[in-house]
């Protein structure tokens, strides 16, 4: 299967100039020719593949609608984009999972700075030597179909229909400064989710 990069990841997310992009499943890393800015090879290929994971998911379910702050979409595969919610999706990924316990640190995604993002996050890979990628499709999925069992509780008129990110714990999905603390810094997430574990 080739997987075609989303064109939200075809451009550099310091300069927005667009990036070099080895075909899928070479190990040269993806650059930018004007500014430098690198990350791991395969990680556009690889986000995207997510994506597309997750907007499917999503549709397994029967949600039709996706609810951010005071906003909606019925645009799923646009909602779950590595610029739009998948940095808020991945912090709760990796405090809240169930999946792979201890070892939330596992998911080889983590984010990086990108000022035309909704958090001003996109997400990246974390490595370009990607052994098991159920581990980071299992614990956003996981994250996800939480969420959406809280909507429909919260929600029972819209049924399985509706999505409502705000419910995302502890990180609201309408709190960019929130996202960016726990995105940027490794530290304070590990030091979060072992206060988490020891309660």
């Amino acid at each position: 299967m080739i997987i075609t990069p989303s064109l939200s990841l075809l451009y550099c997310p310091n300069c927005n100039e667009k990036l070099t992009i080895e075909p899928m499943f070479s190990e040269t890393n993806t650059s930018c020719s004007t500014c430098g800015y690198t990350e791991p090879a395969g990680s556009v290929h690889f986000v995207t593949f997510i994506t597309e994971v997750l907007s499917q998911f999503l549709k397994n379910l029967g949600v039709e609608e996706i609810i951010i702050g005071d906003a909606s979409t019925n645009d799923l595969r646009a909602a779950v984009d590595a610029q739009a919610i998948l940095p808020a999706l991945l912090v709760n990924a990796k405090l809240n999972t169930n999946t792979i316990g201890n070892g939330f640190n596992n998911i080889p995604l983590t984010t990086v700075h990108d000022e035309s993002a909704f958090y001003q996050r996109r997400v990246v890979t974390s490595t370009n030597s990607i052994r098991n990628p159920s581990i980071a499709i299992s614990t956003l999925s996981e994250t996800l179909f939480a969420a959406h069992k809280m909507s429909m509780i919260n929600n029972p008129t819209k049924g399985k229909k509706a999505l409502d990110l705000n419910l995302l714990s502890p990180i609201s999905v309408s709190q960019q400064s929130s996202i960016t603390e726990y995105t940027s810094n490794d530290a304070v997430m590990n030091t979060t989710s072992q206060k988490m574990e020891a309660q």
